[in-house]
């Protein structure tokens, strides 16, 4: 329930009329998946590596999370 109150206050100041993201629809899908249980951090490195092939990280419960998601692949080394 904090994860969607967060996304939410995030959503407000990404709508407002003099900031701008650096890529706006990684952000957006970033906040997604924060809302499903992913860290923010982790979110944001996997919506913007979606030109690639797999994601790879040594954090076991990232992997974990990040497969029930639709996106690249996630796997750890």
């Amino acid at each position: 329930m904090i994860a969607e109150v967060i996304a939410q206050a995030l959503q407000n100041l990404l709508g407002l009329p003099n900031l701008e993201a650096e890529d706006p629809q990684a952000v957006t899908q970033a906040l997604g998946w924060y809302e499903k249980g992913l860290d923010f951090a982790d979110a944001l490195h996997l919506a913007s590596s979606t030109k690639a092939d797999r994601f790879a990280t040594f954090d076991r419960d990232f992997v974990k999370k990040a497969s029930k998601l639709d996106s690249i692949a996630v796997l750890r080394p």
